[in-house]
């Protein structure tokens, strides 16, 4: 722990040595010249008990939290947020009148980046949504209250889409979820498709490749993905290759952190230096 009057915020995960947050929201802390700090807990599922039993004495007033622990923070925490209920995860953690709060800005984040990133609205559009786990999830959640019209779900294993998508479908009015294996797509959707997000790890490695047919999409078509590492994925690539719009990972990780920060705060974050922050790691 750092001496001095301080207040710590920080990350637990594990791994979490990689994580960029530490680097990101010590810049935002320093430009606004707030008397916080950041730092990083690595900590394994079977620490987390102990971690949460003397959280209050560290002089902790906030956490993100990553994998594998969205989920098993949730019987530490006193309460949590709307979103964090329909989502099922936390990866925001705040103290606030000796109570610990969970929140989850993994989909808001997310559909803020495409906003001020992509100047893109999700309202009334049909999208086709890679991936059913824990991103996927809180992508799917923050789709639905965004209001978008259809959402078709996709995954390897048919059961997590199909399981998701039946439970979305009986939180929100206005938006229909359809599921599909991967492999096994109608072929009606690629074209129907206004925006694809791959909320998947598949883009990590210069040899995955997604197997989605970018050529059936229609020209006004947005592509997405939320891997940030390599920033050009093989996906984002292939898509500008045939003149698609794209939108970058980086951005979701971004605006996740923007609204952590506020969250524990209550300042507004500096979103130029945060990004430059970010880019700047992700460059080297």
């Amino acid at each position: 722990m750092p001496k001095g009057p301080r207040k710590v915020l920080g990350i637990i995960g594990d791994p979490v040595a990689h994580s960029l947050s530490p680097v990101m929201q010590n810049a935002a802390l320093a430009h606004l010249r707030l008397p916080y700090i950041y730092v990083p807990f690595h900590l394994k599922t079977d620490q987390l008990k102990e971690f949460f039993r003397t959280l209050k004495s560290r002089r902790i007033a906030g956490l993100n939290v990553t994998i594998p622990h969205k989920q098993g923070v949730i019987p530490f925490l006193d309460s949590l947020s709307r979103e964090a209920k329909m989502i099922g995860a936390v990866n925001t953690i705040i103290l606030r009148n000796r109570k610990w709060i969970g929140h989850n800005t993994d989909g808001a984040g997310y559909v803020t980046s495409l906003k001020k990133e992509a100047g893109y609205s999700v309202r009334g559009k049909h999208v086709t949504l890679i991936g059913a786990g824990g991103a996927a999830r809180a992508i799917a959640v923050a789709l639905g209250m965004e209001e978008a019209r259809e959402i078709l779900i996709l995954n390897r294993t048919a059961k997590k889409a199909f399981d998701l998508a039946h439970e979305l479908n009986r939180k929100f009015a206005h938006t229909v979820y359809g599921a599909s294996r991967l492999d096994k797509v109608e072929p009606y959707a690629w074209p129907a498709t206004d925006l694809l997000i791959n909320a998947t790890s598949i883009g990590m490695k210069p040899a995955d490749r997604l197997p989605v047919p970018l050529r059936k999409l229609k020209a006004t078509a947005l592509v997405s993905d939320i891997v940030y590492t390599p920033l050009d994925t093989p996906l984002l690539k292939e898509a500008r290759r045939l003149k698609l719009k794209t939108h970058y990972g980086w951005g979701m990780l971004l605006y996740q952190g923007a609204l952590a920060f506020r969250l524990w705060t209550g300042r507004n974050p500096p979103i130029e230096v945060m990004k430059k922050t970010l880019l700047d790691s992700l460059s080297r």
